[in-house]
């Protein structure tokens, strides 16, 4: 027999609406919000005023008058905005990667507070993981005067290249983060939330945007390490709406007949455009004789070597770097074209691809050379780097436990398998 829905469903489901429309456009008024949800005026207010009881929400102050507005107020009073209460509570943030790992703690507006690093090596155990990430919390809690009632959860992104060291298996076709859930779940502390880190950078990267418009729109997140991984950011956010698409992504042909790589066809993404991949294209002329400058500057390493020490090697005069330089972003450039026609995306972010602010310029003019302008102003750099990655783990955090809760975070949350696929 079916039943309606419960008084307690519909105040989470319209407590999550309102979270959720205050969080993409930013500060907002009761007015837009009825209008925008399609919710009577007085049911807003009440909705509202309850959220702002009990500390969700805040006033902070009257709208900008706008000249030619052409909505009149009752009363002839401006619009009160209302905002996210960024101290509600506190979210905590981890991830894991190949390379480095990542602990922070920020706001509810993803304002970094406290945040602390640890290289991560081939030697390095999951329980030297599980520790650093356990003792990281402990002492920013303690140095905040933070108990667990004040923080809303601790968020464990973990990059696809670390699952298998942190022991984390498919269960009924999802990847089951149960152990390391366990693991991380220790007295006094918040409730533990793991998930995909690719997506969770992806999701990140858009909340840090918040109100500026991004956030409707589909974006791919492209992550570069020894793999490419991409998310598909879509403007919803919710998890069943996230798509990582690395080993199809991997398998294309930017490069038809080209270089090979066992498991991947000849020409392949993986075989022309990782890390590992470039460096090898840039072995077969480096040398200190040929290419002097890139030599110098990366000391003699090939495995030091990144796009942006490429591009200043060849305006330095390293002429047998440019042909190689050409053919690199010439990939780069199919690869990027294709994932904006298939996947509609009005925006395509890079991750850890090592660019400065130069560098990436002129990444952007070579795409801009190859498939012109209409991709290349597509591109932007993520605004989440390195020892801010963290920040991927307090998205899932604000996502599961408080946007898509209504509000009404659960703190005992039980351990079940997360949504992923690789």
């Amino acid at each position: 027999m079916l039943s309606g829905i419960s008084k307690l469903d519909l105040k989470r489901i319209n407590r999550m609406q309102v979270l959720r429309t205050v969080w993409s456009s930013g500060p907002i008024s009761r007015v837009d919000l009825s209008q925008t949800l399609q919710i009577t005026r007085a049911s807003i207010t009440q909705i509202t005023n309850a959220m702002i009881e009990e500390g969700l929400l805040v006033e902070i102050g009257e709208a900008p008058y706008q000249q030619g507005m052409k909505e009149k107020l009752p009363k002839g009073r401006r619009k009160i905005l209302l905002d996210i209460n960024a101290n509600f509570k506190f979210v905590l943030g981890a991830v894991i990667s190949e390379q480095e790992i990542t602990v922070g703690l920020c706001t509810m507006h993803m304002e970094i507070l406290d945040k602390v690093s640890m290289p991560c090596t081939d030697h390095t155990t999951r329980k030297e993981i599980w520790q650093f990430i356990i003792n990281g919390t402990e002492r920013m809690m303690n140095n905040a005067c933070l108990t667990r009632d004040d923080v809303l959860g601790l968020g464990v992104g973990v990059m696809p290249i670390m699952i298998g060291r942190m022991r984390v298996y498919y269960k009924d076709g999802v990847l089951d983060f149960s152990d390391l859930t366990r693991a991380l779940s220790v007295p006094q502390m918040p409730p533990v939330f793991c998930g995909n880190a690719v997506w969770l950078l992806s999701l990140a990267n858009a909340d840090v945007q918040r109100g500026s418009g991004v956030q409707d729109m589909n974006q791919v997140y492209l992550h570069l390490g020894s793999h490419i991984h991409i998310s598909l950011l879509r403007p919803e956010k919710t998890e069943d709406d996230y798509l990582t698409y690395s080993y199809l992504t991997e398998r294309c042909i930017v490069r038809p007949g080209g270089r090979q790589q066992d498991g991947y066809p000849a020409g392949s993404v993986r075989a022309q455009l990782s890390v590992q991949a470039m460096q090898a294209r840039i072995a077969e002329v480096y040398s200190k004789e040929r290419t002097p400058f890139l030599y110098s500057a990366t000391d003699g390493y090939i495995e030091h070597v990144t796009l942006e020490q490429m591009y200043e090697a060849v305006s330095a005069g390293d002429t047998r770097c440019e042909e190689v330089v050409r053919e690199i972003m010439q990939d780069w450039s199919v690869l990027l074209h294709n994932l904006v026609c298939s996947y509609q995306s009005r925006r395509v972010v890079l991750h850890h691809f090592g660019l400065g602010e130069k560098g990436f310029a002129q990444f952007k003019n070579y795409i801009r050379t190859f498939v012109g302008d209409d991709i290349a102003e597509r591109i932007v750099p993520s605004q989440i780097e390195d020892k801010t990655d963290f920040l991927g783990g307090c998205a899932l955090v604000l996502l599961k436990n408080f946007y898509l809760s209504g509000g009404i975070p659960d703190m005992h949350p039980t351990a079940v398998p997360r949504g992923g696929r690789f």
